[in-house]
Parts: structure tokens; sequence; C-alpha cells
């Protein structure tokens, strides 16, 4: 559980960690509980974090939907969490854990990316910064060509570091969706992310569906996506 000290302390600790649920009172200094839960549903990476405000009980604001309730006692405040928790779904939790693997990544870009680093180390530090060990991350550049892989996605392809980092997107893509693989791309690098199930061609010629979460220009000209298995992901979320 995470504490924050004002709404702008909050929204920051949302974009990092990305909680499963947020909860803030409507008064809060710097940027209230009503902006907080606007900027948050602004965010395409936060917009699906449920966010439950606490109201003074002599005031009379109420919410306007289910996702946002704004609840005056605590009775209230548990009965939500426990709707909230009740209505999880597989999907959005396989979405969270690869958003928080590349939250992990985009905060060790910043970290440790300097500008003496050359484009090959900045993929390395982006490819080793991560928590979870078990998500796949892929760190491409702007030609869609590989140039940094983690042990997780060798494991999952079955290819070595060495073969992914001569190999193009394409190159790891099943044979029927590398023609909308490369439209989706250019929207992507257009966009800034990309987030949904692909399909891809192990070493061994077996067609695997992964779901995906990718960031444009965590650094620019480097392009990172993390990804894994349904099955994994629910395992990891259990």
């Amino acid at each position: 559980m995470l504490e924050a000290i004002d709404g702008v302390h909050a929204l920051a600790a949302a974009t990092r960690y990305l909680p499963d649920v947020t909860i803030a009172e409507v008064v809060l200094p710097k940027l209230d509980g009503l902006q907080l839960t606007a900027r948050l549903l602004s965010n395409p990476d936060l917009s699906d974090i449920p966010t439950i405000l606490v109201r003074d009980p002599r005031s009379n604001l109420e919410s306007c939907d289910d996702a946002h309730p704004i609840v005056s006692s605590e009775d209230d405040l548990v009965a939500h969490l426990h709707r909230l928790i009740a209505d999880r779904t597989t999907l959005t939790g396989s979405r969270r854990t690869l958003r928080r693997a590349l939250a992990d990544i985009r905060a060790t870009a910043q970290d440790r990316c300097d500008e003496a680093s050359t484009l090959s180390d900045r993929a390395r530090h982006i490819a080793r910064g991560i928590d979870e060990t078990m998500i796949s991350v892929l760190v491409a550049d702007d030609s869609a060509r590989y140039v940094e892989a983690n042990a997780a996605i060798c494991a999952l392809t079955g290819y070595s570091r060495e073969q992914l980092l001569q190999m193009s997107i394409w190159d790891l893509s099943a044979a029927d969706v590398v023609e909308r693989g490369q439209r989706a791309w250019k929207r992507f690098l257009r966009d800034g992310r990309f987030e949904g199930s692909y399909r891809i061609r192990r070493s061994t010629g077996e067609h695997i569906t992964i779901r995906c979460s990718s960031a444009a220009n965590v650094v620019p000209g480097l392009h990172v996506s993390t990804m894994a298995p349904p099955r994994l992901l629910h395992v990891l979320r259990t």
C-alpha cells in the first residue's frame, strides 16, 4: 500500500506504480480529489484504475458513476472495495502487470541512461530495468529491429539473445499477422503506445499468442515491449 501527502504526490505515485485502486479525500492540497480523478482518467495507462473519493459526511457531493464513487463512511468505503475486488477481470489484471513492468523500465531509463551512454548501453539498461524477471522484454529501434532482449523472452521464444538481435519484429511475428503488425507499428510510433494480443513464432515454428504492452521512445529512438502468455500473467496475479 502506498500513501501520498497531497494530490500531486498521489498522481506521481499512481503513474509510477499503477495501483489496483486509488482512495483519496475530496479535499486535498495542491490537487483535490476530483482533479486527481480527472488526471487519472486522462492518462490511457491509468484510466481504468478505480478511484474512491472520501467526502465530509456533511457534504452533499455525489458520484456520477460506479467506477469512481464518492463515499462518506468507512462502511461505504469497505463495501465499494469488496465490489471492486469482485469485479476484477483477468484481462484488466494482465494489462496492469505489463504496464507496471513498463513503469519499472521507464524509471530505470530515467535514472541510469545518461547522455554519455551509447544507444546500446541504454537498451541494455532498459531490458534489465524490470522487477518481475518472468516478464519478457524486447527493445526495438526506429526500423523495428531488435537491439536488446532479456532472458525471459529468450526462454519464451526459444531464440538466443544473439539470434534475436539479428531479427526484426516481423521475423518474430506469425506470418499471418505481419501485414497488420506493420500498420500497427506506424500507429504505435505516432501514438506512443500499443496494448493488446499478438501472435509470435517460436524457434520451433510454433505460433503462440502473447499479451503485450509497449511504449515508444522510452528514450529517444528506443521502443520497449513487455509481454507474456496469458496463462503466465494469470499465475503472476494470483
